[in-house]
């Protein structure tokens, strides 16, 4: 995924002559985003959406043409992008060190007591991220990571370290057959700013967690396997799956085991338009609390250029999900007066058959990218409210001036409805600006803001309702092998 100024990267001598178009500009929700404008070369710039968005006419590939890869299905990576060819070894690094205030701090209560309530503070922040990639004639591997350590003046409980390490490879392993291996693992504390900016939940990344409640720690694992086939020069094939794991450090919030086996078909109609096809079956459990669920999607996509400037990609279809859990019910008057209890928690298991829609609409401009996202189906939750519907949505406002300053703007609400429990929705208005402004060579100054506000409601009625602002003001260095406007960038 990208960050805010595509790279101009001079294409490689001995890489093919023709590539998958893959859009290049500034995308939102992005892993690059949540860590700043400090992006790094080497990393490819795929969109999320699950169809890559179509080439322009004037300077796509041929379909015709035996060297073109084919169309790129439901995110499937299909190995170095155009941002990459030319770097056949690349390697980035940034440092930062920040002031911050957080406001809304909340630690989650144990279990059976009461909420605490939110503390304010400032602090301290040093950033360190650094990603190398390299480029053999058949394969690339790519390495990203980056590190957090935040210290608070007055709320030592929330000091701590967060840490997110991905490593990508993609081999060719014949003319028509690309492998394609992701693993993200990471570990953090913070519900509001640098790691919480996640992307919308998509059918096929299950396993990072998102919408968290409480600023405690959150450690994740996710694995994905790709074997792409190309038959034709339009048509693409994908096999997969994903392995993934979230541990929660509070015993109120429940941790994650799943999996997610898929299969896909694409075909590219014209050099602006692909229509895909997929079907994933997702099983998940959770840690420290009794229930699973299983669902099986199947969905159709549509990605088109409307005009060089505009990219419109959606996905329609529908979910089986058959979840098992706990929840609480009622109890008559007459038992609950004998039992002393006013409710009794018993067992549940639904059946239900949901639509999942996903729409991503960009406009690109010359210095300026706008975007607007959403989403409708079904997750595993946040480890307070399980299997979930999830309805999600979001705008990003991205811009370059010349070559000392980049700002942005976002704003996302995702909603929770639970699917078995007896809680009410959760919902989650975020948003936040920043702003980059470049000193010296490789010196830059960083200003952002965060806001979050959450509602949330226990079983036992209880409602948790939080503010959370986040300031920062700080002075980054980064350096690079790919520059960009005189800002070092690349994609996480």
């Amino acid at each position: 995924m990208a960050g805010f100024a595509p790279a101009q990267d001079q294409p490689d001598p001995g890489a093919r002559e023709q590539q998958e178009p893959t859009y290049e500009a500034p995308s939102i929700l992005s892993r690059a985003d949540a860590f700043g404008l400090y992006d790094f070369a080497g990393a490819a710039a795929e969109s999320e959406t699950g169809v890559v968005p179509a080439a322009d006419e004037t300077s796509g590939p041929d379909p015709a043409d035996s060297k073109y890869d084919g169309p790129s299905v439901l995110s499937g990576n299909s190995g170095p992008s155009q941002t990459t060819q030319g770097a056949m070894n690349a390697f980035g690094l940034y440092a930062q060190i920040i002031g911050v205030y957080d406001s809304g701090l909340i630690a989650p209560p144990a279990v059976g007591g009461k909420q605490v309530p939110p503390v304010a503070s400032f602090g301290e922040e040093t950033n360190l991220a650094a990603n190398a990639s390299h480029r053999w004639r058949r394969g690339k591997l790519s390495i990203q990571y980056r590190g957090s350590y935040r210290k608070y003046t007055n709320a030592p409980v929330f000091d701590g370290l967060d840490q997110f390490l991905q490593i990508t490879y993609h081999q060719a392993l014949l003319r028509h057959l690309n492998l394609d291996v992701k693993n993200t693992l990471g570990t953090t504390t913070l519900a509001n700013g640098a790691f919480s900016d996640f992307p919308l939940a998509s059918l096929d990344r299950l396993g990072i967690p998102t919408d968290e409640l409480f600023d405690s720690r959150t450690n994740y694992l996710q694995s994905r396997v790709d074997l792409t086939w190309r038959p034709t020069a339009r048509l693409s094939v994908d096999f997969g799956g994903d392995g993934f794991v979230v541990r929660r450090a509070s015993l109120l919030l429940a941790g994650l085991n799943g999996y997610n086996a898929r299969a896909s078909v694409a075909y590219r109609l014209t050099p602006r338009q692909t229509i895909a096809a997929s079907y994933n079956n997702i099983y998940f459990d959770f840690q420290d609390a009794f229930g699973n669920a299983r669902l099986e999607t199947a969905a159709l996509e549509y990605s088109v250029e409307i005009a060089r400037e505009w990219d419109f990609s959606t996905l329609a279809g529908g979910v089986r999900v058959d979840t098992l859990g706990l929840t609480e019910v009622a109890l008559a008057p007459a038992v609950a007066a004998l039992t002393g209890e006013s409710f009794a928690v018993v067992t549940f298991r639904n059946k239900l058959y949901l639509p999942v829609a996903e729409a991503r609409l960009i406009r690109r401009f010359k210095a300026a990218s706008l975007s607007f996202d959403y989403s409708s189906t079904v997750t595993p939750g946040n480890g307070l409210y399980l299997t979930s519907r999830q309805t999600s949505g979001a705008v990003a406002y991205s811009y370059i001036a010349g070559r000392t300053l980049q700002a942005r703007v976002n704003a996302s609400y995702n909603q929770l409805s639970a699917l078995g429990q007896t809680v009410g929705k959760y919902s989650n208005l975020q948003g936040g600006m920043q702003v980059l402004y470049k000193l010296m060579s490789d010196t830059y100054l960083d200003i952002r803001y965060d806001y979050r506000h959450y509602i949330a409601r226990y079983a036992t009625g209880d409602v948790l309702d939080d503010d959370s602002n986040r300031v920062s003001l700080g002075v980054a260095f980064s350096l690079g092998a790919n520059v960009t406007g005189g800002l070092v960038r690349g994609a996480w």
